[in-house]
Parts: structure tokens; C-alpha cells; sequence
């Protein structure tokens, strides 16, 4: 029951005090005592603390008042809030309510009346009645009121601004890995934050130093095209005002501030520098016209022995590092386990950047700033080439390294590097003013004066895929089924045969067309019992990333039984063997550490039911040697993937429906099998879709 009162004096707190009706309780003390006085720190307005005076809080629905209430012989207590404000024309209104009994230290809550009116101060306070006595209010003794202030109105839609992004409509502007900085101010003095997103992103949350003041923004695109920053106003009751939509364009990002190719002729001094970079001059230990990473658009590399001699210098710098860069370079170590520098540029005594390897065998981007960070990762090979990406971003303060496109670390907390001096190739700044030259081939050094994003990173370590083998397995000829581009045959064994649909049912409505190959005019059928298809020959070098692919239907007949679809053979051991698992249903990759019987495996499996007999399937096999990871794919989706590192090659043919184990060759596979692939490179997951969907461009 809510009572009304208009008070002009403390009479009103006797009135509401002797409108209580006693009410007799199941237990009542000989000597009761009151209910304890209501802490502040229990009472609430709408989740927000007991405040009064300017420390209200402001709410933007009709709150909900809460109290914790206790009595001191525990027995059940019922709560008196009372509200109270005054009306437009000066005159104090009072309301209380009294609730049902609840149990001692339970809370006890109440919501407003809808008279209450918004834009006035409100005060109110909460008492505990035991059935017996009442206890003190919880503003007596000078504690004071809780208060709070109904506000309805929404903050004014924000305005935004940007002398990097402006919301032109026209102009591109750069660019990616470029931040920008976007003001947002609102007319309303109330506000207390700004939520945000760009371009649909993960929604955040600014706050100005005074409510009503502006906040900066601080982001960089990572793509280019047309962005949006959407953003409103939110006010001290938690009211949000219209969102504000800001939209600009962006342009692609700036080209490197220097390149040097490092594919001059050989015998040459110095290396040419591109995009604005000054010439690299060459110590008595480099060479000019080294091969270049395979598979890439860089032909040409130097060789360098390192020696003191090995190292090229542009004699200037080449970005500055007190701001966001990147610096990248193509990089084959003629040995690991040392420290060396494949560029870097002087600082104070000390290297600003270092990008190469480090002495406990790992891929490093070292920076010595304010305080010194490093980001390692990835494991360096002799004789083996890697893309090196290195990426300071002052604003997230993170130093990034890249391995063949892929981030494998992040230093957290970085302070910009400090110097300006010379960019080195091949060596990095010491104690004796040089050092930890490099020792194999370098090519390509680029340094940008912003951040290098993700996207841009993958793409400077691509290496395509390149096809090696592709068997349609659509006709044979003296045993043997050509493949495509005329290199090796995939010959068959046993009684393995192609098998082609040649049923012509057009003029015979009883015909019964035969089995309808999986991909082109025929297919690969294996009885289960020595049949087979294998290449004379490797197919693809297992030292370094590979990729193999073929689609399989399985006959039902045989689902209890172990089959390899696809294995490499070395001398003892098979490095890959692709296969059905009867136990689980489920497509499984092995693959040995060693070329040895016995050795150490890693296992993958499909982690879902992919492997129904009598239905088709395509299975891709894909090592990344540069990421030491090996990935399953079933029918264009990425199954399952795991680390993987190998010293041995296979040495025997492509074999297509058996394995090699102890006893010689099993696991024959009962089935059929078309669109065998074999890939130099690692295939992505686009292309891996593209094969399963039987796409030839690949």
C-alpha cells in the first residue's frame, strides 16, 4: 500500500510512523530488540549505489530501490521505503509503501510509483518493522538520503570528424595500415561515453574526461573500400541517443619508403634500392646472383658467408622507427643456431630493428626502445627459405613477426625504438659497432613507414602452389593412365581398371544406365585385392610444402576394413598415409617423423562422420613447411590440422589405394578413386574447395 502525504514539516515522519498497525508474529522475544539501522552500502536505486546531493544517480527508467534488512534476534522484517520530492510548485511530496516480511538479511525491493515525475530530485530512505518495533531509518543520525533524478530525454546525435578519413564522399584516402584519428563530440552536456564500431567491428566504448566533452578514436583499416564508424551518445542515466554514421574511403596502402631486390648482376658492388630507398653498398663477402625462393616472383638473391665482410649498408635510414613501420625480406640461412641479423638499422649503440634468427633457433624481430622486446617464433632451416615480416604498431604498442605470411608472435608493451641511423643488410649494430652478419642468401628487403596488416603479411610470404601431377583417371592405355600435362603415368596394378560409363539409354526406355563415374567420363575401381595405382617416381618434393588431393568412394561391402587412399613410400616407412579407420568411420592421416619401421607418428582424424561408405568424398592432404603444420581437408572443409616437422624425404612413387607396413603392402582400398592432384606448395583453403567441387582451373 502506497500512503500520500503533502508535508510541510517533520510531522510527516510521526505520520507515517503511527500509521502502522501492529501485526502479532509466530515468535516474539521477552525482550525484543528493533531492527538494525540499513547500511548505505546495502541500499541501491536501479543497481547504482546510495548517493544524494550532486552524487545522485541519474536513471533512465523508474527505478528500482533495494535494501538489505537485518534483525538482531533474526526475525523476518518488513521494509518502509519512503519517497519524496518536490512538485512544480514548490510543495513536498511524500509516498511510502510498506512490503511483505522477508527473511533477516534478505533484500527487500520496491518499484517507484509511475508518479514520480522526471528531471526532479528524488530522495528516499528504508526502514525494517519486525512486527514488533520499528527500526531506525536509514537516513537518521545524520547518515543522510539516498537519491536519484528520473531522466527521459536522449543525448543529441554525435558529431564526428577526421583529417585522415574525411567523410568526403569522394576522394580515396590513404590508406591501409594508416591510423586515423576520429573525433566525436555530442551537443549534450550529459554525456558520459561514446559505443562504437568500424565497419560493423567489435562494438567499444570511449569515455570523455568531462560528460559532454569530446573523445579521439584512434583505428587503422586493415582492407580497403568503404568504411563506416557508427557511434552514440550515451548519457548519465544510460540513455542512447540516435546513432551517428560516418562514412569514408579507403585507399590501398602506401608502397614500401625503400626496396632493395638484391638482384643485380653478379659482380655488382652495390645493390639499386627502389621506391625512394638510396643504394646498398656491398662488403667483400657478398655475392650477387644467387638463386632466388622458388615459387615466388623473386628470381634472384645475395649470397652472403658471414664473415665481417658480409653485409650491405645504405649508409642512411631508411624509416622512422619512433613511428608505426614494417620491414620484410626473403631469407635462407646456411646455418641455425646462432644469432644473425638479416636487416636491421643502427639505433643508439645498439640495433633500433633486428629481423633474422636467433641463437636458440628461432625466427626473431627484436626491437630496443625504451625497454627492449623481441618476438620469436618458427623454426629456422638450413638451406630452407622463409619470408620474414617484422611489424611495430606504436598505437597497440605491439611488435609483431611474421613467418611465411603467418603471425607467430607478438611482443606486448613496446616502446618505440630509438636512432636514426644507417639501415644494414645482412649484419646488425654491436658493441664493436657491427656483428651477427648472415650467413646464406637474402632477397628482397622491403621497409614500409606503416603498419604492414595481416592480410598484406600472407600475401608477401605466398608461394603458389604449383601443380606437379594431375590424374583425371578418365582412360588407360597399356596399363598405365597418362597424366594431364604428360609426365609421369599413374600405372596400374593388380586388376585395377578405369572405369567408364558408356550406356547410351537414349532410344531404350529400359535401359539401365551403369555406375556414373564421381568427376569427368570415367574413374580408378580397386577390388580390395591387390589392386592398385602408383607413379614410378616422386611426384613432389617432401622436403619442403606439398599438397596432395583426390576424391574416393568406398564400397559398403568393405567398411569394416582398414584402406589407404593415398600414401608416399620411403624405404621402411610411408611419410604420409591417407586412410579409412573402420574403428571410428573416420578418414585418418598418419604421417612418420623417421624412415625407419616403428617410427614416431602424427596422427589426424576427421573430427565428424565425413567417411560414409558408398557415398563420395574428397580428401586433401596439405604440409606447410614453412609453419611445420600439416591439414586435413574432407570435402573442401578443414578437418583437422596439427604441427608437424620432418628430416626425410619419400623416395617412392605416388600410390593411390594401398600403403606400406611391415609385411609389405596392404590396406587395399575397395572402391573407387578420381581427380588425383599433386601440388608443389601449399594449397589455401579456397583452392582446396575449388578441387572437391571438381573445378579444373586449380
Amino acid at each position: 500500500m502506497i500512503r500520500h502525504a503533502f508535508v510541510h514539516s517533520a510531522v510527516a515522519v510521526a505520520l507515517a510512523s503511527s500509521a502502522v498497525v501492529a501485526t502479532p508474529w509466530a515468535a516474539a522475544a521477552a525482550e525484543n530488540g528493533p531492527p538494525e539501522q540499513p547500511a548505505l552500502t546495502e541500499l541501491s536505486t536501479g543497481g547504482k549505489k546510495c548517493a544524494s546531493g550532486a552524487e545522485r544517480p541519474y536513471v533512465g527508467t523508474r527505478p528500482q530501490l533495494s535494501a538489505v534488512l537485518r534483525d538482531p534476534e533474526a526475525q523476518p522484517v518488513s521494509a518502509e521505503f519512503e519517497i519524496s520530492w518536490r512538485d512544480g510548485t514548490g510543495e513536498r511530496q511524500v509516498r511510502s509503501v510498506e512490503t511483505t516480511p522477508r527473511r533477516s538479511g534478505s533484500e527487500v525491493r520496491w518499484s517507484v510509483p509511475e508518479e514520480v515525475p522526471a528531471f526532479t530530485d528524488v530522495d528516499w530512505r528504508v526502514r525494517g518493522f519486525d512486527g514488533t518495533a520499528w527500526g531506525p531509518w536509514s537516513s537518521d543520525d545524520g547518515r543522510g538520503l539516498c537519491g536519484f533524478v528520473y531522466d527521459t530525454e536522449q543525448p543529441a546525435k554525435p558529431s564526428v570528424s577526421s583529417p585522415e578519413y574525411p567523410d568526403d564522399q569522394e576522394s580515396w584516402h590513404d590508406g591501409v595500415g594508416s591510423y586515423g584519428t576520429f573525433t566525436v563530440d555530442s551537443s549534450s552536456d550529459d554525456t558520459v561515453s561514446y559505443v562504437y564500431d568500424f565497419s560493423g567491428g567489435k562494438q567499444r566504448t570511449a569515455e570523455p574526461k568531462e560528460p559532454g566533452g569530446p573523445v579521439e578514436l584512434r583505428w587503422m583499416p586493415k582492407s580497403s573500400g568503404v568504411h563506416t564508424l557508427s557511434v552514440r551518445a550515451i548519457d548519465r542515466a544510460g540513455n542512447a541517443g540516435e546513432p551517428a554514421t560516418y562514412q569514408f574511403r579507403v585507399a590501398s596502402g602506401r608502397t614500401p619508403v625503400a626496396r632493395w631486390k638484391l638482384a643485380d648482376p653478379a659482380g655488382s658492388a652495390r645493390a639499386d634500392a627502389e621506391a625512394g630507398g638510396r643504394p646498398a653498398e656491398a662488403g667483400g663477402a657478398v655475392v650477387f646472383g644467387a638463386e632466388g625462393p622458388v615459387r615466388t616472383g623473386v628470381k634472384s638473391a645475395v649470397r652472403l658467408d658471414g664473415s665481417d665482410g658480409a653485409h650491405l649498408t645504405s649508409g642512411a635510414p631508411a624509416v622512422d622507427t619512433g613511428k608505426a613501420f614494417a620491414v620484410s625480406a626473403w631469407v635462407r640461412p646456411g646455418q641455425v643456431g646462432r644469432d644473425m641479423t638479416a636487416v636491421s638499422q643502427d639505433g643508439a649503440g645498439a640495433p633500433a630493428f633486428a629481423l633474422g634468427a636467433d641463437a636458440a633457433g628461432n625466427w626473431s624481430f627484436a626491437l630496443s626502445g625504451g625497454t627492449a622486446a623481441r618476438a620469436t617464433g618458427g623454426l629456422p632451416e638450413s638451406g630452407e627459405w622463409a619470408h620474414l615480416t617484422g611489424v611495430y604498431d606504436p598505437v597497440e604498442r605491439t611488435a609483431g613477426l611474421y613467418v611465411n605470411g603467418r603471425l607467430v608472435d607478438t611482443a606486448e608493451d613496446v616502446a618505440a625504438p630509438g636512432g636514426s641511423g644507417a639501415l644494414q643488410i645482412g649484419r646488425a649494430l654491436g658493441a664493436d659497432s657491427g656483428g651477427r652478419n648472415w650467413d646464406g642468401r637474402i632477397a628482397d628487403v622491403q621497409v614500409w613507414d606503416r603498419v604492414v596488416v595481416p592480410a598484406e603479411a600472407a600475401e608477401l610470404g605466398r608461394r603458389a602452389a604449383v601443380r606437379e601431377g594431375h590424374w583425371q583417371l578418365d582412360e588407360a592405355a597399356a596399363g598405365a593412365s597418362p597424366e594431364r600435362d604428360g609426365r609421369q603415368p599413374m600405372k596400374l596394378g593388380g586388376n585395377a581398371r578405369i572405369h567408364r560409363d558408356d550406356t547410351d539409354c537414349s532410344t531404350d526406355p529400359e535401359c539401365v544406365p551403369g555406375e556414373i563415374p564421381m568427376v569427368g567420363e570415367g574413374h580408378l575401381k580397386l577390388d580390395g585385392e591387390g589392386d592398385f595405382a602408383a607413379t614410378d617416381g616422386p611426384v613432389v618434393d617432401t622436403g619442403d610444402s606439398f599438397s596432395l588431393a583426390a576424391h574416393v568412394q568406398l564400397d559398403p561391402a568393405a567398411e569394416g576394413r582398414t584402406m589407404t587412399v593415398l600414401s608416399l613410400p620411403g624405404e621402411q616407412s610411408d611419410l604420409v598415409a591417407l586412410r579409412y579407420a573402420p574403428e571410428e568411420q573416420r578418414w585418418e592421416l598418419t604421417l612418420a617423423h623417421e624412415d625407419r619401421a616403428g617410427a614416431e607418428t602424427t596422427k589426424l582424424s576427421a573430427d565428424n562422420d565425413w567417411a560414409s561408405s558408398g557415398e563420395p568424398h574428397h580428401l586433401a592432404v596439405v604440409y606447410d613447411d614453412g609453419a611445420d603444420e600439416v591439414l586435413l581437408y574432407v570435402d573442401g572443409h578443414l578437418a583437422a590440422k596439427a604441427p608437424f616437422h620432418h628430416n626425410w624425404r619419400s623416395t617412392g612413387g605416388l600410390q593411390v589405394g594401398r600403403a606400406s607396413t611391415a609385411d609389405g603392402w596392404s590396406e587395399y582400398l575397395h572402391g573407387a578413386v578420381d581427380e588425383v592432384h599433386a601440388y608443389a606448395g601449399v594449397l589455401g583453403e579456397e583452392q582446396v574447395s575449388m578441387l572437391s567441387a571438381g573445378d579444373p582451373s586449380v
